[in-house]
């Protein structure tokens, strides 16, 4: 071993060797430390949001995603920090462009020089509209499968009974209904008020993206008892006394309203009223109690005033009667119910719909001769309204009659209030 140690080739030997050692040790180590410093890193920073500058007092824009994705690519730290601090802004800025479609690119803001950033997408297309607003009356809507049988919605009351809406143009004359939806549980029997959401659809029922104001209305249901107002007819009972004659008897009460199930009122198209004319020996006028029909809940009067035109023979100054004179019939009139009204003279580019009466329904009374009256059916008249000057809005408008002149025409509501809209 001393020989060795001595010897200076060996020496030489265990030099170059602890010599090649160190060289590979130090390039190892340099090598790792450059490929860590140029190591890069490839990620997603999802659903950033996206904004939009634009004028906003003026236009609409629709068109651009609310968020979008941003791919990044440089060394990791910088990748790391970059999808942490989200400090960084992703936008399109569109106030210089004019109304109309354009393509624009998405533009990014504050991320280091050292990361490669693409956006996902890296276009948009854009629409860039006016900004109007127009004035709208609201419409209800209920489901009246949830009344309680034997009850109907006998009105509804909104306030405010229009609303402003604002939005895109295109989107304005889109609006086919504005709708105040009323909620409720099944087996409702009496009258209520509800805060409702406006909602603004197209004619195809899709929601549209607008801004109302304001956007709930109070609504009032009033709901009562099923009803149907029929004619009165008062039928003679009995004999007169003797030196009586009962030239006739009227009544200003000319209709009244039954309750009651629907099933029972569609099948009265009049109310008798049985006078006993017995009991009458002067003209006046007397009040007689109404009897209820059978299967009918209640009248919208307990009596009536019924006068009575008499003659009585001992009286020196009565003027002398035709004894071949006919009696008097006091039935001299016909009703028509759900009669439907005929809008007439609209231009071809507007439609319209009924606010009152509901459906444009209405009930119908002839009055006149029995002869005449014969010869009425429903299809030898028309009931309408004229609307050639009614323009976009609500339109207050006289209900008429089209039928013959020999008979006095009566509607149960005078007037019809029509929403206009454009087609």
């Amino acid at each position: 071993m001393d020989k060795m140690m001595n010897n200076p080739w060996f020496l030489r030997i265990i030099a170059l060797v602890l010599a090649i050692a160190l060289f590979i040790s130090v390039k190892s180590e340099l090598e790792s430390d450059n490929t860590n410093a140029s190591s890069k890193d490839v990620d997603v920073i999802r659903d950033i949001p996206l904004e939009v500058y634009y004028d906003d007092d003026n236009l609409v824009v629709t068109g651009p995603p609310k968020t979008v994705n941003v791919n990044v690519e440089g060394p990791r730290q910088l990748v790391l920090s970059a999808k942490l601090m989200k400090d960084f802004k992703v936008f399109v800025d569109l106030r210089e462009l004019a109304i109309g479609t354009h393509r624009v690119p998405i533009a990014t803001e504050n991320f280091p020089e050292n990361l490669n950033v693409r956006t996902d997408p890296v276009y948009v297309d854009v629409v860039i509209e006016e900004r109007i607003s127009r004035e709208f009356s609201v419409e209800t809507d209920m489901n009246e499968s949830l009344l309680a049988e034997n009850y109907v919605v006998k009105s509804y009351e909104v306030k405010p009974q229009k609303v402003m809406i604002t939005g895109a143009k295109s989107v304005i004359n889109s609006i086919g209904y504005v709708k105040a939806t009323i909620a409720g549980d099944q087996g409702i029997n009496k009258s209520f008020e509800q805060e409702t959401t406006v909602k603004v659809l197209d004619l195809d029922l899709n929601k549209l993206d607008v801004v109302v104001e304001p956007n709930s209305v109070q609504v009032s249901v009033k709901i009562e008892e099923y009803s149907k107002e029929v004619p009165i007819a008062l039928v003679k009972q009995g004999k007169p006394k003797e030196g009586v004659t009962i030239n006739g008897l009227t009544t200003k009460t000319e209709k009244i309203r039954l309750y009651g199930p629907k099933s029972v009122l569609d099948k009265i198209d009049q109310l008798n009223v049985d006078v006993d004319i017995s009991k009458i020996e002067k003209s006046g006028s007397f009040d007689m109690k109404l009897a209820v029909p059978e299967g009918v809940t209640k009248l919208s009067k307990e009596a009536i005033e019924i006068t009575g035109d008499v003659t009585i023979a001992s009286d020196p100054d009565a003027e002398e009667t035709d004894e071949q004179e006919e009696p008097v019939s006091t039935i001299t009139e016909k009703s028509f119910d759900q009669v439907a009204i005929t809008v007439r003279g609209l231009p071809d580019n507007l439609v319209s719909n009924f606010e009152k009466p509901a459906d444009g329904i209405v009930s119908v009374v002839a009055k006149g001769t029995a002869e005449a009256l014969d010869k009425v059916q429903l299809n030898n008249f028309s009931v309408y309204v004229e609307a050639t000057n009614s323009v976009v809005g609500e339109s207050v408008l006289s209900i008429q009659v089209e039928g013959s002149s020999d008979i006095k025409w009566e509607t149960s509501e005078q007037e019809a209030v029509l929403t206009v809209k454009e087609a």
